[in-house]
């Protein structure tokens, strides 16, 4: 099932392989980025995050949420009618690893006398990991067809790579910059050309589409809570609305 990414005659989805290409340019440029136009501020942080939330309620969730084409078969089939639930799924996985490695590094960090471990990093790293396959397949196969969709798809990812790719190198800016923007930034074309030669299905799509809906929505507001350094609520709240007002009007 090709959608927003219209396949040429080569049969080759040029549309998606150009949108994969500005999300792999963003990763690439993360440490540039950092020093030079500080995105690390709380004015950026929360207008990405506002444009990636608006983006997973006001037109991801909703689409999901539509019956599916065809009939939907077996166990998978019974997940992909409640995509509010693999989207909770999807937060909760998120949740658990992130909780996971952060309680291993309080117990090492304790035994270690205050020197900090890897385990937040890689665990992060693991988790954006398996995010750009989807993302990268999801370039190809998308819930709702268009190259509007396409574009709009690509800008919503491209602010959630930002501030969290942003925040991933903070943890570890050395092995991000050396080794980890490159796994990352290949994963995405990885994701793509899965989605170039292998077509899962709609209901693998409408799946991966929901866990992805439950990760954005939990590392945007993640670093949008009260006291977390990076809220500047009228920014996202404009950021949201604003968003959300294109998205309805498309």
């Amino acid at each position: 099932m090709l959608t927003a990414a219209q396949v040429t005659g080569s049969g080759v989805p040029l549309a998606a392989l150009a949108a994969a290409g500005a999300l792999v340019l963003v990763q690439v440029l993360v440490p540039r980025l950092c020093r030079r136009v500080s995105p690390r501020s709380a004015r950026f942080q929360s207008i990405a995050d506002g444009l990636a939330i608006a983006y997973v309620f006001v037109r991801l969730l909703p689409d999901l949420a539509q019956p599916a084409s065809g009939a939907s078969r077996g166990s998978l089939g019974l997940l992909v009618d409640r995509p509010f639930l693999i989207a909770l799924v999807g937060l909760l996985l998120y949740y658990a690893v992130l909780d996971w490695a952060q309680d291993r590094d309080a117990r090492e960090e304790q035994q270690r006398g205050g020197v900090p471990t890897p385990w937040p990093f890689w665990a992060s790293g693991a988790l954006y990991l398996v995010f750009n396959l989807f993302v990268g397949y999801l370039l190809v196969h998308q819930v709702r067809p268009g190259p509007a969709e396409l574009a709009l798809y690509t800008v919503a990812l491209s602010a959630r790579y930002l501030t969290g790719e942003i925040a991933l190198r903070d943890q570890d800016p050395r092995a991000y910059d050396r080794l980890g923007r490159w796994v990352l930034a290949a994963a995405v074309l990885v994701g793509w050309g899965l989605g170039a030669t292998v077509d899962l299905g709609d209901e693998a799509v409408r799946v991966f589409s929901a866990l992805l809906a439950g990760s954005i929505v939990l590392t945007s507001l993640t670093q949008q809570l009260p006291g977390a350094g990076r809220a500047h609520f009228p920014l996202l709240g404009g950021a949201c609305v604003v968003f959300s007002a294109l998205l309805v009007a498309i």
